[in-house]
């Protein structure tokens, strides 16, 4: 069986415990195989883990970036049931609105999953330095089915030139005709 690596997810999420657009444009090419989405993740986790945060005055007033790499979703109902996603974010630093979101998702075991989730109402919060705000909304069909996704997404720069950025989301999951369900995530990219 296929995984995704759970443990720097979850020290990312230990990480971020301590310290009104809309675009559904992300659409990361080349595409990648499950392995490859897999291999791609841990080596951008490892990237940001040695780069550190990004210094709050070393984020640009002016131009842009984008950033590719992976997300992923994790119910919370004690099933292991989870996603990982190709991710791309598209920041404006000039207006701090960041757009993108995620498709080409697999489940857990390497199969195919159908979806696609949007970074909605994101922005660079100037006045609080290196945070990153938004909700990331979509729906992504998990092993236990399609779920409508809504969560909110808090993230960072990484690297002393903001080469990366990662975030971590949370909020419910949701089947059709069903309950929602709480739903963990992160998202890692690289320019």
């Amino acid at each position: 069986m296929h995984t995704f690596k759970l443990i720097p997810y979850l020290a990312l999420i230990a990480t971020a415990a301590c310290e009104t657009t809309s675009s559904s444009d992300a659409n990361p090419t080349p595409v990648l195989s499950f392995a490859e989405l897999n291999t791609t993740n841990t080596s951008i986790i490892n990237k940001i883990v040695s780069a550190g945060p990004s210094p709050a005055d070393a984020i640009p007033d002016t131009g842009g970036a984008t950033y590719d790499g992976a997300m992923t979703f994790l119910l919370q109902d004690g099933s292991a049931d989870g996603v990982i996603g190709q991710a791309q974010v598209n920041v404006d630093f000039g207006t701090d609105l960041v757009t993108g979101g995620a498709n080409n998702f697999y489940d857990l075991s390497g199969n195919a999953a159908a979806g696609s989730v949007s970074i909605e109402n994101g922005f660079v919060v100037d006045a609080l330095g290196n945070v990153v705000t938004g909700n990331v909304n979509g729906n992504v069909t998990f092993a236990a089915g399609a779920m409508d996704v809504s969560t909110t997404l808090a993230g960072n720069f990484s690297g002393p030139n903001v080469e990366f950025f990662s975030g971590v989301v949370s909020g419910t999951a949701t089947p059709t005709g069903g309950s929602a369900i709480a739903v963990q995530g992160a998202i890692y990219t690289e320019q």
